[in-house]
């Protein structure tokens, strides 16, 4: 049996009540309240169904009857929508913490995942792009944001909501909050990874080091291809295509050079879609030969990615981050539907440049039909 007491705390934080309140609420003195929740006393067993219905839980919850079916439930839940996000299914992964919202409402954790799976659906397809706009994502997202940052006490939940507030305050035009929330935060070299990579020993502190050569190899190399692309970034537009390519062509060694035998693993993805990024660079200075051997290099990239398992950890063997497991989790995909045929939907959008070309119509052939769900 659990501490009834320390149950009907988290209940009465998360109901933003003091203890005056909910002694009201119970008819019964706040110093009883104080004393269950210190675990001085118990509430009175002809209480309990009271408390409960007050809370809209059950006796058992109180009485910890449920923990381990509880836990067992969340872990299901969260298993599955991050599979579903591993995939792209973002309609899926959010209905599936929708659920977990709806079974257990006062766990942050479930809340900093929807909150993350609903601002995906701003960049959907159609449908997804309808449903954040009627549906006020934007708005629900920053007051599930909100609540991490009032009532968890896991830091990693609570830098994801900020990371999340200070996007949304962005879009808003509320610059001044979003550099407010970002000053709030360590600095790169007072992060938790930096500062166990000094503090750890051993194998342990060979880990985390790679870990970190591998996180800022990929941080740089994503940086590249923004500045190169984005908009909103502001430099895309001032760039010439040769400047481009040499930005994407950098982010494509920094990752070749980190994972110096190829074995890309999960950055299979990010290297393939850089090769397509190149190509369509090299189409548009009407260089085919090189276009070209920039899609055969993604069609090699995009089939290594797909003969990945997504149930499976893999380690890396490049020397620099052998210590390393592949978590397809971070994949970040946002369609449904292989690498193969994502390749295969953007060579659609090519094919009149390169006509009747029969390397091309080879490569097209190769690929197959595709079904991409965006």
């Amino acid at each position: 049996m659990s501490d009834i007491g320390s149950k009907i705390r988290e209940l009465r934080i998360a109901e933003n009540l003091t203890q005056e309140n909910l002694a009201a609420e119970l008819n019964v003195s706040f110093q009883s309240v104080s004393r269950w929740e210190n675990g001085i006393s118990t509430p009175d067993i002809s209480l309990l169904p009271v408390i409960a219905r007050f809370f809209g839980v059950s006796a058992d919850y109180l009485l910890g009857m449920q923990d381990d079916e509880n836990e067992a439930s969340k872990h299901e839940l969260e298993q599955e929508y991050w599979e579903n996000r591993s995939c792209g299914d973002i309609d899926a992964a959010y209905e599936i913490m929708i659920k977990g919202r709806k079974l257990f409402p006062r766990n942050m954790h479930f809340c900093v995942n929807l909150a993350e799976v609903m601002e995906l659906f701003e960049g959907g397809n159609e449908s997804q792009v309808t449903k954040y706009g009627e549906q006020q994502f934007s708005k629900q997202i920053f007051n599930l944001c909100e609540r991490v940052l009032d009532e968890s006490r896991d830091e990693e939940d609570r830098f994801r909501a900020l990371k999340l507030l200070a996007g949304n305050h962005m879009k808003a035009g509320n610059i001044n909050e979003a550099i407010k929330i970002a000053n709030g935060m360590a600095d790169i070299m007072h992060s938790k990874e930096v500062l166990l990579g000094e503090l750890l020993s051993g194998e342990e502190k060979k880990k985390r080091l790679q870990e970190n050569i591998l996180i800022m190899a990929d941080y740089i190399s994503e940086m590249l291809v923004k500045i190169a692309f984005q908009k909103e970034y502001g430099f895309s537009k001032d760039l010439t295509f040769e400047e481009k390519m040499t930005y994407v062509n950098a982010a494509n060694t920094i990752m070749k050079t980190i994972i110096s035998d190829g074995n890309f693993l999960v950055y299979s993805r990010k290297i393939g879609w850089n090769y397509r990024r190149m190509a369509e660079l090299y189409v548009a200075m009407n260089m085919k030969e090189e276009a070209l051997a920039c899609l055969f290099e993604a069609e090699k990239m995009a089939a290594a990615f797909d003969s990945l398992r997504s149930d499976s950890k893999p380690k890396f063997t490049s020397p620099f981050c052998d210590l390393v497991e592949n978590d397809m989790t971070e994949s970040k995909k946002f369609f449904v539907g292989s690498e193969r045929e994502m390749l295969a939907y953007r060579l659609d959008e090519m094919a009149e440049y390169f006509g009747d070309d029969e390397r091309f119509a080879e490569l097209r052939k190769r690929l197959g039909e595709q079904h991409i769900v965006i």
